[in-house]
């Protein structure tokens, strides 16, 4: 049974956390994190906090103690602490919710892997993460012993891109990546690089939001060795809200770009944390300044126990809308779906164009800035007039008239 403290004892509890916490030593925040009913110590819970805790039907829940400082103990609606701390909503197997709403597992010709895109695949490296996000899309699998990737299951993963020279893209993900030993990710990246049809290899990390401490000088070392002709490797991460954009992450992210190694951005939607307007404006500039491109917004998964992170299709279409004209396009996402079932993403925009006028030859637009209809002309002896969806007259003299 979960035992609630004092504001007192909570802050309290926190600063003997942090001082016995060799702070930027990431095998120290590891091994201090704080895990399940733990919570209660650094938390003023609530009830809904603790039904959560103690029922949650997701992952197991953990976070570093460098991630536990960014949030506010006493405030339930603290975006960092929605992030670590399950709620009653985690205890909702909801009708259209699916433990694997995107059938990876169908699309998995051997274990750790899926081939969803002709060209690319997905590759399970590890269970592990530096904090377990209540949002994680990946649940079913993270933080389950049960899903450790042996040497053995790697292999026959790197076996099988072998056999299949139209994958060209590998996305080493996990869990986390970086969470691995640095001889374990060397050995990853080595098998990669020396695969003939694979260019491309992404790696999907949150530790420079969760533990930025992660990105040491070593780790950097492994990947710039193998950043080189054969083998181009990006990082993308998570930063979901401004909070995050620390001096820390900031280290950690020059660290990566040092050794050649971009940094994209892919955030998800969630309700009460970052579907506002301005908190993803501000993040993105955040980003921006940290060197971190924008690239994916992502609407939050069907998955189970995530009914209090899901927000309507439309607050995406309009945050990037919003977002369009008051930041440089490297630092405005694409808004994108992945379609359960398999069917992968797809991007969502603004309405920006409003249709063709065949008797003037002439598409209509919506500016991003001024919000006026503006017009440009399709080119002579054009053939391609049925493409394009079709205004009528009376709407035609409606943009005439604004």
């Amino acid at each position: 049974m979960l035992v609630q403290n004092s504001l007192s004892e909570v802050l309290r509890a926190r600063e003997e956390l942090f001082s016995k916490t060799n702070w930027t030593d990431p095998t120290s925040q590891l091994q201090n994190r704080v895990k399940g009913e733990e919570l209660a110590r650094y938390f003023l819970l609530t009830e809904s906090e603790i039904l959560g805790i103690q029922n949650t039907i997701r992952l197991l829940v953990s976070t570093t103690p460098y991630y536990l400082s960014l949030s506010d103990p006493s405030d339930p609606n603290c975006p960092i602490r929605r992030m670590i701390v399950p709620t009653s909503d985690e205890s909702i197997f909801s009708e259209e919710e699916s433990p694997d709403p995107l059938e990876e597992e169908r699309l998995s010709p051997v274990r750790g892997l899926t081939h969803m895109y002709p060209n690319r695949v997905l590759l399970f490296s590890n269970h592990s993460c530096s904090v377990y996000c209540r949002h994680c899309m990946r649940g079913r699998k993270v933080s389950s012993s049960d899903e450790r990737m042996e040497k053995a299951d790697l292999e026959n993963a790197f076996d099988y891109i072998r056999k299949h020279p139209e994958v060209d893209d590998v996305v080493v993900s996990g869990g986390d990546p970086l969470n691995l030993a640095d001889s374990r990710l060397e050995w990853i990246l080595k098998e990669l690089n020396e695969i003939p049809n694979v260019k491309i290899c992404r790696l999907g990390t949150r530790n420079p939001v969760t533990l930025p401490f992660r990105i040491t000088n070593e780790i950097c070392k492994v990947i710039e060795r193998f950043n080189d002709d054969n083998l181009s490797i990006f990082c993308n991460t998570q930063f979901n809200h401004p909070r995050e954009c620390t001096k820390e992450a900031k280290d950690a992210i020059l660290r990566l770009l040092r050794v050649g190694v971009s940094v994209g951005n892919q955030a998800v939607l969630l309700k009460g944390i970052n579907d506002d307007e301005e908190i993803m404006l501000d993040l993105h500039k955040k980003l921006l300044e940290m060197r971190v491109r924008a690239y994916y917004l992502y609407d939050p998964e069907l998955i189970p126990g995530s009914r209090g992170f899901r927000t309507p299709l439309a607050r995406g279409i309009e945050i990037v809308e919003y977002m369009r004209g008051k930041i440089g396009g490297m630092g405005i996402p694409h808004f994108v779906n992945d379609l359960p079932g398999g069917g992968g993403k797809i991007t969502i925009g603004a309405n920006w164009y409003l249709g063709y006028h065949p008797k003037t030859r002439q598409h209509a637009f919506r500016s991003a800035v001024t919000k006026r209809i503006h017009f440009s002309f399709e080119p002579v002896g054009s053939n391609r007039e049925s493409y394009y969806p079709i205004i009528s007259d009376s709407e035609w003299e409606k943009f005439q008239n604004q």
